[in-house]
């Protein structure tokens, strides 16, 4: 009987330890985005209606800083030196027309929850409207748009460690309630505009073909894709959720609107050199035309989306 026990015991312990070495041997293993990571996503520029008005928002609302102020352009930061934001006047520009790609959104990366909290509480009195507020698992947003209708997110990302992933290695994100109650706790008492280290932390574009934006994004610049599905695709560098996001959610087969228009005229990206040396040559091997110098290039997309990528 004694025996019989010590035998069960041991198979019962085998099965035990297979179990474990087989979970092991397919647990797969993911690097961890460094927050201290470099910024990739220098700045963004747009064509605006009124030059003026426009940066009066970005003070007063967004909380930015003049870094220069030239006739019908002014350049804003957050830090007092580093150009996030270019706002242009640019004579016989047009509206946007409706059904053509461009700009969704682009990200204001704030340091902490604390900023986001003291954001959001600023942001309610001023009264201006905000179109929606979420989770997406590895990050808190708000949402708004400018006098313009240039669409903004301004967020903070949770604890990387934390970002889920799924069974192909891409995060798992989504729209969630945000914890309002936790994010006003948070928040400090007085709002003092954008904090120092506060950087554009992604953009959200809208292509007209998914195919081909992901040959330009992937095989061209070697960005990682980190979601896909559902007519959208999240690109990033470094493990980051996402530095650039693009969607087919106006339709697919979109026009790129005229080069005058109002919105967005540019976002510039950074590169080491040795990712722009290799940029260039798959570029040049997938037959996307580029601009040249001598430490950056200007490229567009295949939606017609203008990057400037910079090595740094």
């Amino acid at each position: 009987m004694k025996n019989k026990r010590l035998i069960s015991l041991s198979i019962g312990l085998l099965v035990l330890l297979s179990l474990f070495f087989l979970f092991k041997e397919n647990e797969e293993t993911y690097e961890i985005y460094n927050t201290n990571s470099p910024s990739r996503v220098k700045e963004v520029s747009l064509i605006v209606s009124d030059v003026d008005k426009l940066t009066t928002f970005y003070q007063q609302v967004i909380g930015f800083d003049i870094l220069i102020a030239e006739q019908n352009k002014v350049t804003l930061t957050a830090d007092g030196k580093t150009p996030l934001l270019v706002l242009e006047e640019v004579e016989n520009s047009v509206e946007k027309p409706l059904g053509t790609t461009g700009l969704y959104h682009f990200a204001i990366l704030l340091p902490d929850h604390s900023s986001l909290g003291t954001m959001l509480l600023h942001l309610s009195e001023t009264e201006y409207p905000m179109q929606g507020a979420s989770n997406h698992q590895y990050s808190d947003a708000l949402y708004l748009a400018d006098p313009d209708g240039n669409g903004i997110e301004i967020y903070t990302d949770l604890p990387p460690a934390n970002w889920e992933r799924d069974k192909d290695g891409g995060y798992v994100g989504g729209s969630y309630p945000i914890d309002f109650e936790s994010l006003v706790k948070q928040a400090t008492p007085s709002w003092n505009g954008l904090p120092d280290d506060t950087r554009i932390g992604h953009m959200h574009l809208q292509a007209s073909e998914l195919e081909i934006t992901e040959q330009f994004y992937v095989d061209g610049l070697g960005f990682d894709i980190t979601s896909k599905g559902n007519g959208s695709l999240f690109l990033s560098k470094d493990h980051y959720h996402h530095h650039i996001a693009l969607n087919i959610w106006s339709g697919t087969g979109l026009p790129a609107p005229p080069d005058n228009s109002k919105g967005l005229r540019k976002f510039s990206i950074i590169f080491t050199q040795e990712e722009l040396d290799k940029a260039k040559t798959e570029l040049k091997r997938l037959d996307f035309p580029f601009e040249e110098n001598d430490s950056f290039i200007l490229v567009k997309d295949p939606s017609g989306n203008t990057l400037e990528i910079i090595a740094k």
